[in-house]
């Protein structure tokens, strides 16, 4: 991870200004104050990566400013520069926590040797925050998904072509086919495989704050913005970023995406330095963004930028013979997980679920047999109940399973026609219905999930 600003704080003019030249040409925003007053009234004004400070100093020691950054500036790493090196010093250093100590003089080759292993360091820390939600979604059922049908052996060898590449790739299917999985695929076959592997879900962080959330943010450029953040792109520098439900970014920040695929540089919100990242897109979505498109909801050079190389996954429904062989993976990984030996399901399971639509695809499937595997016997095959076999309650004579769906058919169709008076603006369709835009996207998603096209209200308000 890419450093970017750098404090020197020294009373010698001439090292001051040649290491402030120095790091300046080689790209960094470099900053020299001669004294601790003036580098701790620098720290206030704006955050630093890193300090390097001289040891004695014209009002005090270097070591007493590194170590007020703990309060200062918790994200700044200390570097103390001295030509007086004892191991008293080093102890000293050591103990404050400091990234690193250099002798005077201080030759460029040195200083190059810290600044390499201080980013390799920030990146380090910067994915570790994703690491273990990586490693359990890779770990379900992601050697599966394939299964033997026809539709899904196409797919797989599109992948393994696909992963030796750079190129963007648009995987577009229903809700709980496997979108994310294929993108795990994708990236444990690439050339990438060893860097960050970073997701963004574009549907579950508010439209305010996406722009930052990809971007970063300085500080001061907002409300809240206490200080300064690095963007999904930054973080996934060398690596691969997977945008999720890429459909429902913006107008206004399509054209931004636009332009880091085009020449791979942006800026922070709130900042004027142009930052330039190496980084393979991946975008998924459950809408057809071809229709988007012609909607005029979805930029049409964007669309084509990122549609290099397309994957459809089929609903399950389509994918014949694959269901009895998730069926079986399934009940095993939930029998291990919930330490039963249990194995398959019955005859009798199998022809209900073989008979299912499975509107939520196999994120559906996943949750049926894991309830299904929690409630059965320790060993032996899964017995699956009826689907919709659920105990009715009464209220007054009054059916409540009877009477709950027509409700939801009502809201339903009124969440339809707004959205179609409204020519599918979803912030205005929120405000007169009343809701908050998450609420909307919610209701959508779960209308998704039961197999409602929801880009197509009008044909399910009647």
């Amino acid at each position: 991870m890419r450093i970017d600003r750098i404090l020197i704080v020294d009373d010698d003019d001439g090292l001051r200004r040649m290491l402030v030249d120095y790091l300046t040409t080689a790209g960094y925003t470099a900053l020299g104050t001669r004294s601790i007053h003036q580098a701790q009234e620098a720290l206030r004004t704006d955050p630093f990566d890193l300090v390097l400070a001289d040891l004695r100093l014209e009002d005090g020691s270097g070591l007493d400013l590194l170590r007020s950054l703990k309060t200062l500036s918790p994200r700044s790493y200390g570097v103390l520069m001295t030509g007086y090196a004892t191991m008293e010093t080093a102890v000293d250093a050591i103990r404050l926590g400091l990234f690193d100590y250099l002798i005077k003089p201080i030759l460029p080759a040195q200083l190059d040797l810290v600044l390499q292993r201080l980013e390799s360091v920030r990146q380090l820390q910067s994915e570790n925050s994703y690491l273990r939600q990586q490693q359990q979604t890779a770990g379900e059922g992601s050697g599966v998904v394939w299964g033997r049908s026809g539709l899904m052996q196409d797919i797989l060898e599109m992948v393994k072509k696909v992963a030796q590449t750079h190129a963007t790739v648009l995987i577009q299917g229903e809700s709980g086919t496997g979108k994310e999985v294929v993108a795990h695929a994708i990236v444990q076959h690439s050339p990438r495989a060893q860097m960050p592997f970073i997701k963004v879900n574009c549907a579950a962080v508010p439209e305010t704050l996406l722009e930052s959330e990809f971007f970063g943010h300085e500080k001061g450029a907002f409300t809240g913005a206490v200080q300064r953040r690095e963007g999904r792109f930054e973080t996934a520098n060398g690596g691969t970023l997977l945008l999720d439900e890429i459909a429902e970014i913006s107008l206004g920040l399509q054209v931004k995406l636009l332009r880091v695929l085009q020449e791979r540089e942006f800026e922070r919100v709130g900042g004027n330095k142009t930052l330039r990242v190496d980084v393979r897109l991946i975008a998924s979505t459950n809408r057809d963004l071809q229709e988007e498109v012609r909607q005029g909801r979805f930029r049409e050079d964007l669309y084509y930028r990122l549609n290099v190389v397309p994957i459809n996954l089929p609903p399950l429904r389509l994918r014949g013979d694959d269901l009895q062989d998730l069926v079986e993976f399934y009940v095993g990984h939930f029998a291990r997980k919930h330490g039963k030996t249990c194995r398959g399901v019955t005859p009798r399971s199998m022809e209900r679920l073989l008979g299912y639509r499975w509107p939520g695809n196999v994120r559906e499937l996943q949750n049926t047999l894991e309830r299904a595997v929690i409630m059965a016997a320790p060993s032996g095959p899964v017995e699956v109940p009826e689907f919709g076999n659920t105990e009715r309650a009464s209220f007054n004579g009054l059916n409540v399973a009877d009477t709950l769906p027509t409700v939801d058919e009502m809201e339903r169709r009124l969440i339809g026609c707004m959205l179609l008076q409204t020519k599918h603006n979803r912030t205005r369709a929120a405000e007169k219905l009343g809701i908050s835009l998450r609420t909307l996207r919610n209701k959508l998603r779960d209308y998704r999930a039961a197999g409602y096209d929801t880009t197509k209200p009008e044909l399910w308000v009647g």
